[in-house]
């Protein structure tokens, strides 16, 4: 679980360990968010199309939206450690 989770609850053990047990409880809402997401939305291939004016645009939108994806599978996948 990343850290980030945990974030603001870290004055006491008692109250990160409810946390912890409250994020770990929307385990089975984050994988079936996890099947959306690689389902419907699909990492964007890159551009390869060189004589096509401004595609190093279009290649730096695809690695924003690639990574972006990337972030939010590794927030809501709970077996990663920080």
């Amino acid at each position: 679980m990343k850290a980030v989770w945990l974030k603001g609850h870290t004055k006491s053990t008692e109250t990160k360990e409810a946390r912890r047990a409250e994020v770990l409880a929307y385990r089975n809402a984050f994988d079936a968010l996890r099947e959306v997401l690689n389902k419907e939305f699909r990492k964007k291939e890159n551009v390869r199309d060189y004589d096509t004016p401004n595609w190093e645009y279009k290649q730096i939108a695809n690695n924003e939206y690639n990574a972006a994806l990337d972030d939010l599978l590794k927030l809501i996948d709970l077996n990663l450690k920080d």
